[in-house]
This record gives C-alpha cells, sequence and structure tokens, in this order.
C-alpha cells in the first residue's frame, strides 16, 4: 500500500484507495413519502415562514430491521411536531430525543437533532414518520432530495407558492429518472401548486472519495428571490448582489478589539522590513497557532466570530481563521478582504443566488495589484499555493458596498512533488546506499500533518520504519529538513541497508528496483462502485534510482519500458543501462484527480500494467 504507517503512533493510511463500497441495505424500502410545502405570510412577525410536513412510510423486506430515524433543526428551523406509527399503532414507548447535533469535525454548533428508532422486527411490517416543521426564513430553504438511504418506490412533493411570493426551481440530477412535474392553480389562495412524483429512486450509496451528494442525488433546488405579500415587499437572493450585501451585513455587525489585534501583529513581524514577508509570517502565525475547529453558531454559521476572541481563544473555525488573517493583515494597512467560497464538495456556484453554494470562508489579499487567497485551515500549505478543494472555485471577495467575483487559479501537477532519488551499491545480499527524499505542495502538507502531529519520542521510529518499508531493512543517519520551514521544501535523508527485494538463484542476482510500487493497488471494483472516484489532489510522483553493478557482474536483463500516457493522467517506468549502473525512472502524474466511471475500464486496464511492469526484475550475471 502507497505510503501505509504500521505503528500506532501514525494511524493514517496515506492516500488509501477506498474504492469499494458498503453494501446496500435492501431489508427496507420507502413504500411512499410525501412532502407538502407552503410558503406562509406571517402576520405577527412580518415574515415569511415556510411550513414543511414530510411523511414518510417504510416497509420491511427482511427482519430485525433497525432505522435511525433523525431530523435537523436549529434557530431558524423548529420542528413542530412529531409523529410515529408501527403497523398502524403508535409504539407505547415512543418518546423522540432532543440534542445537539454533532460530528466528528465539528466542534460546537446551533444545530439541533431529533432522533429516534424504528424497529421493524417482522417482513411486511410497516412504519410512519411524519414532521412538522417550520422555516423562519426562505434564504435557510435551499433544496429538497428525491433519494434516501433506502430504495423510494414513490416520493411526492406538493409545493404551495402563493403569487405575492417569487421563487426560482432548479431540478438538478434528474438524468433518465421518472420524475414527473405537474403544476395547477388555487384560485382561493392566489397561489401555484407544483407537483413533483418520483417513482422507483435508487437508494443513497455511501462511497468514501466520492463527489458530494449534490453531483450525485436528485433534488430540487429552491431560490427565493422575494416576497410582497400585502404591498410589503421582502427581498432575498434576487441576485447575487442582494446575497452579498446580506453576508456583508452579517460581518459589518462585529466589533473588533482593534489596538489587540495592532499589537499582536506588530509582534509577529517584528523585525521584518519587506511587505511580502511581513504578509507571509502573519499568515504563518495563523496557520501555525490557531487551531482549526469546525464551528458552526449564530446565524446558520455565516457569521464570523470577532477576530480578537479567535486570537484570545487559539482556536476557530474557517471564517474566524478568516477573520483573523485579514484582520491582523489590515492593521498593518494591507489590503486583505474577507472571501466566500464552495469547496469542490459543492456542485453549485455563484450564477445561482443560493446559501448553497459556499461552505467556506478564506482571505484575500491585493498585494502590489495581485490576488493572493490565504487559507490558514491549510496549516502546512505555503503562501501561494493552494488546496485541490478550492482551485478553479469561484471566490466573492468583499469590495465595500459592491463585490468582486474572481476564480481561485488551478495549480498543475508539478505543485504537488514527491520526489525521492536513491543510489545503491550491491554488497552481497544487500543493497545500500544514500536516499533523498523532497516534497512540495499538498504533499508536504499531508507529511508535515503526520510527523508534527507524531510525538517526538516516536517520530524517529516512525520514519524509520516507514521509510525501510515497514520490514527487515535498515535505515540510519535520518535527517529532516526544519518542520517549521512553511515556505520551503520538506526533505527527508537518510543511509539505508536493503534485503528485500533481492533474490538470488545460484550466482544470479534477481532485483526489483521499487518496493514502494505506488498506485499497485488502485483498481476499481466496477461492480460495486456506483459512483466517480476523486483523489484527494494531484500527483506527482517521482522516483529515480541508480544502482551500481559490480565489476564481476554484468546487466543479463532488464524489464521493459512502461509509458502511460493520457490527459489525465501517466504512468511511466524506464530503465538504462549505463557504464557501470542501471538507472530507473518512474514518474505517476495523476493530471486530473477525478476518475469518472465512463474512465474505470481504461484506469482499470492500466492499473494491470503498471502492476505487471512492478512485477518485473532485473537480472544480473556474473561475468564469464
Amino acid at each position: 500500500m502507497y505510503k501505509t504507517f504500521l505503528l500506532t503512533c501514525i494511524t493514517a493510511t496515506l492516500l488509501k484507495p477506498e474504492l469499494k463500497a458498503s453494501p446496500q441495505d435492501t431489508s427496507v424500502i420507502v413504500s411512499s413519502a410525501i412532502t407538502n410545502v407552503e410558503f406562509v405570510w406571517n402576520s405577527k412577525l412580518s415574515r415569511v415562514d415556510i411550513k414543511q410536513t414530510k411523511e414518510t412510510n417504510y416497509l420491511a423486506e427482511g427482519y430485525d430491521a433497525s432505522l435511525p430515524i433523525a431530523e435537523i433543526y436549529n434557530e431558524h428551523i423548529s420542528i413542530d411536531g412529531v409523529f410515529h406509527k408501527l403497523n398502524g399503532k403508535i409504539p407505547f414507548n415512543f418518546k423522540p430525543s432532543h440534542s445537539y447535533y454533532s460530528e466528528d469535525n465539528i466542534f460546537y454548533s446551533d444545530a439541533r437533532i431529533c432522533y429516534f428508532p424504528v424497529y421493524l422486527k417482522e417482513k411486511g411490517n410497516k412504519a410512519s414518520v411524519t414532521f412538522e416543521k417550520t422555516i423562519d426564513d426562505p434564504r435557510y430553504f435551499t433544496s429538497i432530495y428525491f433519494s434516501e438511504p433506502y430504495k423510494v418506490l414513490e416520493k411526492k412533493f406538493i409545493i404551495k407558492v402563493p403569487r405575492w411570493m417569487k421563487v426560482d426551481f432548479k431540478e438538478l440530477n434528474f438524468g433518465k429518472l421518472n420524475i414527473l412535474k405537474s403544476t395547477s392553480y388555487d384560485k382561493d389562495d392566489d397561489a401555484d401548486i407544483i407537483t413533483y412524483i418520483a417513482k422507483n429512486i435508487p437508494s443513497q450509496q455511501q462511497e468514501k472519495n466520492s463527489p458530494g451528494p449534490s453531483y450525485l442525488y436528485p433534488h430540487l433546488m429552491f431560490l427565493a428571490k422575494s416576497a410582497n405579500p400585502n404591498g410589503q415587499t421582502v427581498t432575498y437572493f434576487n441576485t447575487l448582489a442582494d446575497q452579498y450585501k446580506w453576508y456583508t451585513s452579517l460581518v459589518k455587525s462585529i466589533e473588533n478589539d482593534q489596538a489587540t489585534l495592532k499589537s499582536k501583529a506588530l509582534e509577529i513581524t517584528n523585525g521584518i522590513a519587506d511587505g511580502m514577508q511581513q504578509v507571509k509570517s502573519i499568515f504563518y502565525w495563523v496557520q501555525n497557532n490557531i487551531r482549526y475547529i469546525a464551528f458552526e453558531d449564530g446565524i446558520a454559521g455565516f457569521r464570523p466570530e470577532k477576530a480578537d476572541e479567535v486570537l484570545r481563544k487559539k482556536y476557530g473555525d474557517c471564517k474566524g481563521m478568516a477573520h483573523l488573517t485579514q484582520s491582523l493583515l489590515k492593521s498593518l494597512g494591507y489590503d486583505a478582504r474577507l472571501c466566500w467560497i464552495g469547496t469542490n464538495h459543492i456542485a453549485y456556484n455563484y450564477e445561482t443566488p443560493s446559501m448553497a453554494v459556499d461552505n467556506h470562508m478564506i482571505c484575500a489579499l491585493n498585494f502590489k495589484g495581485k490576488w493572493y487567497y490565504l487559507d490558514a485551515t491549510e496549516t502546512y500549505l505555503a503562501f501561494g499555493e493552494y488546496a485541490e478543494r478550492i482551485q478553479g472555485r469561484q471566490v466573492l471577495i468583499e469590495d465595500g458596498e459592491k463585490y468582486i467575483l474572481n476564480t481561485i487559479p488551478k495549480t498543475d501537477v508539478s505543485q504537488n512533488l514527491d520526489f525521492e532519488k536513491k543510489v545503491v551499491t550491491l554488497s552481497g545480499p544487500m543493497l545500500s546506499g544514500i536516499v533523498n527524499h523532497n516534497f512540495k505542495g499538498e504533499e508536504k502538507e499531508f507529511w508535515l500533518g503526520r510527523l508534527k502531529g507524531t510525538r517526538k519520542s516516536e517520530l524517529d521510529n516512525a520514519l524509520n520504519r516507514y521509510f525501510s518499508y515497514n520490514n527487515d531493512n535498515v535505515v540510519s543517519q535520518l535527517q529532516t529538513s526544519s518542520l517549521d520551514d512553511t515556505d520551503g521544501d520538506l526533505k527527508i535523508n537518510y543511509s539505508i541497508g536493503q534485503k528485500s527485494g533481492i533474490n538470488m538463484f545460484g550466482d544470479d542476482y534477481y532485483i526489483e528496483m521499487d518496493l514502494r510500487k505506488e498506485m499497485n493497488d488502485y483498481a476499481i471494483d466496477t461492480l460495486i462502485r456506483k459512483h466517480d472516484y476523486w483523489l484527494p489532489y494531484k500527483f506527482n510522483i517521482q522516483r529515480e534510482a541508480e544502482l551500481i553493478v559490480p565489476d564481476n557482474y554484468m546487466v543479463s536483463a532488464i524489464p521493459a519500458n512502461l509509458n502511460v500516457s493520457t490527459p489525465d493522467y501517466d504512468f511511466k517506468i524506464s530503465y538504462t543501462v549505463l557504464p557501470g549502473k542501471v538507472a530507473y525512472k518512474k514518474a505517476i502524474l495523476i493530471k486530473n484527480p477525478r476518475i469518472s466511471k465512463s474512465q474505470f475500464a481504461t484506469w482499470n486496464n492500466d492499473i494491470k500494467k503498471l502492476n505487471d511492469a512492478y512485477n518485473e526484475t532485473l537480472i544480473l550475471k556474473p561475468k564469464q
């Protein structure tokens, strides 16, 4: 496996492919479901409410099925009623639980969850679950999905929109699914009624390294434009300018302690005269000293925390870290601005004004007429380098009463270098020599994250285990460049005594020039995999090895070269016999980390070619 630490101190599997999917749960189906949505004018509070009633009916097609029922709500979404029947009767012990919603990557959230289990013990058992909800602002009602964790036989959406309410619908990922739409007019309420009926919707397939759900599953996106009940006009997100105005209204209400921020900025940049170096020092200080913790609170998680509070607590979410970075830079007179952005987990962009288009906040810097984008949540990524998740994404930059809409630059595969140069000499049953590693970009960020997360007392042992290929090879004199140098490359050098990959038959040596064999197990199970496979970032794996051949030996045979080249990836291996040595080179370039289903067959065939090349050996024979 490519880059796997076996020590418990470094438990993460580096870039391990999750190419298989968990099997679908076929013991339960959704026999029918109906969701009623109505836009209602709340005259008491002068606002538009959305009333939603969702009823889901489950049918057991197996035995002992347990369904975890859950519904999320928050300060803008209330649950008004919860109802449950099992085989037509209310279970005697039915009592929904309520608690704060949490996930591994969320430290605190204002979201709450209503949950309870549903047990279907016998085949043919039926259960119904109904939630009644109120959303107090149409901005927060962004989408509804047709698919469920279980197969859906029929699902119906009935949406009632009074003609004083302006809302657009976007139908996404319908494809060839059986989804019918009809419209009618309610004269009494002067409202349009839009009905969608979907049949035989496949269950959601949970697969790692998949695109986000907005790419995959059929859903309706609600774009609330404006409302004009009783001559009273309320504007939501009629245009992107409206969305930007609402975002900045949240930021304007924040009052920072400017003196504290200026003092800290001067402390960080003390003794640094160069402007760019001052900028870098502040950016790297936030990266290294503010702990990133996802933190959703306040107005749907869109209002950043006070910058001086993030500074005081030494932790923050993306909004807080972006706000602190911007505030520190501004205190020194730099043109730093807050930005809203959607990572590549989201299928939408700002052509669709909606709160659903973004999930992240960063800082933009206009330095001498050039834009730089600072994402302090990328802890070890250097200034001017951008993570795959934001490359090519639209970014909404604050610009007073207006806004600037830019695009994060895309970087090519050269940014993320993983280079190894090895020079070894054959001495008896061992290869001994020197190995040099060099890491850049997201490869460097990956390594630094693991190395700095390992206790110092265990770091040398962990590195030795990895670089010795987790076997009996011996690594010594291991040295690393500074782990605190975010600007520079990460360099790791050592001596190696390699016993593995060498076999003798008589006096002949059979030598494997490459023990890493990166991506050898990246074949995709096309019988199980349902979705495209997305690698975390572009790979630039470069390997060079020189084998010094003993004077009394000669090269008898070398493996054939490999040359797989496509617009999206390259697999290249070459052997060159030179006077007194053999040179081995390998390049694995993943230029496009998104592998579509249509590419799976070609990809698997090329992975097989790579494995076949890995299985070949170099043969040395004694000179006659």
